[in-house]
């Protein structure tokens, strides 16, 4: 084997282990992986952001800049990058640390399983210094306040509301005796999402949908609706479209703990964005 082919592989295996660890949420771990690609493979983009963001859950927030930076010398538009520059910016101006994603992340909670799953806005989200303390897929918790539903982050910092509508829905079926999990999808003031998961149906729920949106017909019961990006980097989804839309990288490009995170074939429904008619719906189903 080639010198060339050898350090392939190498590198190869070296980023296998970096997704692995942080998919575990090891940054040591991550970050050390990441940094040896990088000593065989300077010019490796995806490795320098997935060592910016193995440096911004240790709160190493002056490395993880320089990281962002590097990438963004070679690729002024890496989207990744910059949203890891902007947010390392935001802490750093207000002074705040980043709150480390501790929890081994739950693949599942990303797959869309018909009626049990959504991505929703957050309304009267917090503000940004607060938002990016939290990387997306930061672990969330579900709290009633006042007849609305809030998202809080592991810390109990408030992060954002649900829209009234899904907030009752949701707020009367845990009540009920439903169980959710709950991870933060985007943290753009703008745009901030969070995907929740039913984890456990009540008995007294036995004839209800979490998501009315989710529940009508499709080619497959489940499909996998965030890029495996999002693991890797932690990076958010640009649109809507995205969440629906099949990857352009081929299985050959997914690691082994990817596979589960890749998205499959397109599909017409990409989120579970609550509608009237949904509520209408779920007015039939009840």
């Amino acid at each position: 084997m080639s010198p060339s082919a050898d350090a392939g592989l190498r590198v190869r295996a070296f980023a296998d282990q970096a997704v692995a660890a942080a998919l575990d949420a090891d940054w040591p771990r991550a970050a050390e992986l990441n940094g040896k690609i990088l000593e065989t493979a300077p010019d490796d983009v995806e490795a320098r952001n997935r060592l910016g963001r193995a440096l911004l859950e240790q709160a190493r927030l002056d490395e993880a800049r320089a990281a962002f930076a590097e990438v963004l010398k070679a690729e002024p538009y890496n989207a990744i990058a910059l949203r890891g520059l902007q947010r390392v910016t935001t802490l750093l101006e207000h002074k705040a640390k980043a709150v480390a994603t501790a929890t081994k992340t739950q693949p599942r909670l990303f797959i869309e399983d018909m009626g049990k799953t959504g991505i929703l806005r957050l309304i009267n989200p917090a503000p940004p210094h607060i938002l990016s303390r939290y990387s997306p897929g930061a672990e969330c918790e579900l709290r009633e306040q006042e007849g609305l539903l809030a998202v809080h982050a592991s810390d109990g910092a408030l992060v954002g509301f649900l829209e009234p509508k899904v907030g009752r829905r949701l707020i009367d079926l845990i009540r009920t005796g439903n169980r959710y999990v709950v991870a933060l999808v985007s943290n753009d003031t703008q745009n901030a999402r969070v995907a929740i998961r039913e984890v456990f149906q009540s008995a007294d729920n036995a004839s209800r949908i979490s998501f009315p949106g989710h529940h009508r017909p499709a080619e497959t019961k489940e499909r996998a609706y965030i890029k495996g990006n999002f693991f890797r980097f932690g990076a958010e989804v640009d649109d809507e479209s995205e969440l629906g839309e099949a990857g352009e990288e081929g299985e050959e490009a997914a690691s082994p703990g990817e596979e589960l995170l890749e998205e499959a074939e397109s599909a017409e429904e990409p989120l579970a964005v609550e509608s009237d008619e949904d509520d209408a719906e779920d007015g039939e189903d009840e």
